[in-house]
């Protein structure tokens, strides 16, 4: 048997409202100080900023808009750029010198 209801009234979904994103989506303010300071240090590594906006297949206005505006997609762009993970990346811990960028350990095998 067929059985007809009416639509939920309007506010009552589990999406957002269009236009707005969740703020789980963007990187924290520590994030972001994070990244900007590992794509400081990555694009003097590489020799300037037009060079990783190269090597990350992006615009040099993203790269410089990673001030303003970042988010976890440079982050992975950025982690790639540099051979380090992710993480490394958004938590600012250091790479060291000779070891493995997984693991972290050091030395020869």
């Amino acid at each position: 048997m067929l059985r007809l209801v009416h639509p939920a009234p309007r506010g009552q979904g589990t999406r957002p409202p269009s236009g707005r994103k969740s703020p789980a989506l963007y990187p924290t303010s520590e994030e972001r100080a994070h990244m900007r300071a590992a794509e400081r240090n990555i694009a003097r590594a590489y020799g300037g900023r037009a060079v990783l906006a190269a090597v990350m297949g992006v615009s040099l206005e993203a790269v410089s808009n990673i001030r303003r505006e970042g988010s976890y997609a440079v982050a992975v762009l950025l982690a790639r750029a540099a051979g380090i993970t992710v993480e490394q990346v958004l938590s600012g811990r250091p790479h060291v010198a000779g070891a493995c960028a997984l693991c972290g350990r050091k030395g020869a095998s």
